[in-house]
């Protein structure tokens, strides 16, 4: 074989298992960003049942307070669920909103980006605003669903839930202190992760593997 020949025949064999290994790089990348996809639905439909009890909430609570609002206790603990209610909705809304604006065409780094801020407002925005006040709703339901009237009746329950609630409260912050010190980074890894979620954290590992691949 004359040495052009051989150089043409090596060049094309070259080619050939350069378009082989884009084939299987994309194969594997449409099979993990639609892993990725079906694996956000349960992110995306827990939202939404999060914003209809949001909803379902407002339209309980609030006549209820808006009809008793003279009474100042029911006023204030009316305008705290309410505000809880609308922060459901808000949170839900905007978790949905950034699961579909990701662009699964977009680079994997791109992606990851997204993924990121998607996992930055599931965790901060949706603890402070969703997770975090359970531990003082109980008194402000019950104050609202009584119309008042636990106030004159069991004062002490509602004084005791607050007390509970600022003592969780304390306690929930005095842990996320202590597990974020030095020498505990794994504990404060697997509360991190804890607190994105199963689906966004799926999201995220496979991420990874496409990157992993593409490297290879």
């Amino acid at each position: 074989m004359e040495l052009d020949d051989f150089k043409q025949a090596w060049q094309a064999l070259d080619r050939r298992l350069e378009q082989q290994h884009d084939m299987s790089v994309q194969l594997f990348r449409d099979g993990r960003l639609d892993q990725m996809r079906h694996g956000l639905r349960p992110l995306v439909w827990g939202q939404a049942v999060q914003m209809v009890v949001g909803v379902l909430g407002l339209l309980l609570l609030a006549p209820i307070w808006v009809a008793h609002r003279g009474d100042p206790a029911v006023l204030v603990a009316g305008l705290v669920m309410h505000a809880y209610c609308i922060g459901l909705i808000v949170v839900g809304a905007r978790v949905q909103a950034l699961v579909a604006r990701i662009d699964y065409a977009a680079p994997v780094l791109a992606i990851q980006r997204q993924l990121l801020d998607l996992r930055r407002t599931y965790a901060v925005y949706g603890a402070v605003a969703v997770g975090l006040p359970w531990w003082f709703l109980t008194a402000p339901l019950l104050v609202v669903l009584s119309r008042g009237a636990i106030m004159t009746t069991a004062p002490s329950v509602i004084w005791i839930q607050l007390a509970i609630g600022a003592a969780g409260l304390l306690a929930t912050w005095w842990f996320h202190r202590w597990a974020h010190r030095p020498g505990r980074a794994e504990l404060a890894r697997k509360l991190d992760d804890s607190s994105a979620g199963g689906s966004i954290r799926r999201a995220q590992a496979a991420l990874a593997e496409i990157a992993r691949f593409e490297r290879e």
